[in-house]
């Protein structure tokens, strides 16, 4: 990313809206909707970090952008909407497939796949996206982990998330995949879990709350024998 973007990023705002959607999938594993998707993207677009100068990217970014307005806009959720969130983002998708708003674009129609009860058509998807661009690909991963996570898929889980933590992008931060990481393991690796969590204590607090939160449901750190004198 152009170091000169990354000055206009809001990134505790951004994590924090990470957050907030990585606690409804946590939640709502039977339920992992398209809106989860919405609310990062929209969030990645708000703070600035694709713009820069480029008439084929701006058309591009104005392309998702209006598929994202549409998607946003419906509220009834009925038939005819969902049909035209899922042209608008198949529009993108197909249009720009490869680049990072078409592989964007085919998160969102995954996550509506998800929604809708087709998970073998998003884990399709998502893997597809997965293939594609760094960015768009660390959100398949985390979402790809709470599927494998649901089915009871545990090693394949962690293994997306470790590899979020070792490669951290600025839609799916260090920390988030940490504390998800964190959280998956809290019971088979209590202590791993803990030493993961113990640096973000102190950390902002859109990172520092949910650390905290896992931390409590850890079981007590073993005591340490006093040295004998």
């Amino acid at each position: 990313m152009d170091k000169s973007l990354q000055n206009v990023i809001k990134h505790d705002q951004f994590v924090e809206t990470v957050g907030e959607a990585s606690e409804y999938v946590s939640g709502h594993r039977k339920q992992v909707t398209m809106y989860v998707g919405i609310a990062i993207v929209v969030a990645a677009l708000g703070y600035g970090i694709w713009w820069y100068m480029g008439s084929q990217k701006a058309k591009r970014q104005a392309a998702l952008g209006e598929a994202m307005g549409v998607a946003q806009a419906t509220t009834s959720r009925t038939t005819t909407e969902e049909k035209k969130v899922i042209e608008a983002f198949t529009k993108v998708s197909t249009k720009y497939a490869g680049s990072k708003e078409g592989n964007l674009a085919l998160y969102m129609l995954a996550m509506l796949d998800i929604e809708r009860g087709d998970t073998a058509a998003g884990e399709k998807r998502l893997r597809e996206v997965i293939g594609g661009d760094k960015e768009p690909a660390s959100l398949a991963k985390f979402t790809m982990a709470e599927i494998l996570q649901g089915q009871g898929k545990s090693s394949e889980a962690e293994a997306l998330l470790r590899d979020l933590v070792a490669s951290p992008t600025y839609l799916m931060p260090k920390e988030q995949s940490t504390i998800q990481l964190a959280r998956y393991i809290s019971k088979s690796k209590p202590e791993e879990a803990r030493k993961l969590l113990e640096p973000l204590r102190t950390a902002r607090a859109p990172i520092s709350t949910p650390a905290m939160e896992v931390l409590s449901t850890l079981p007590a750190a073993p005591m340490t024998a006093a040295p004998k004198k």
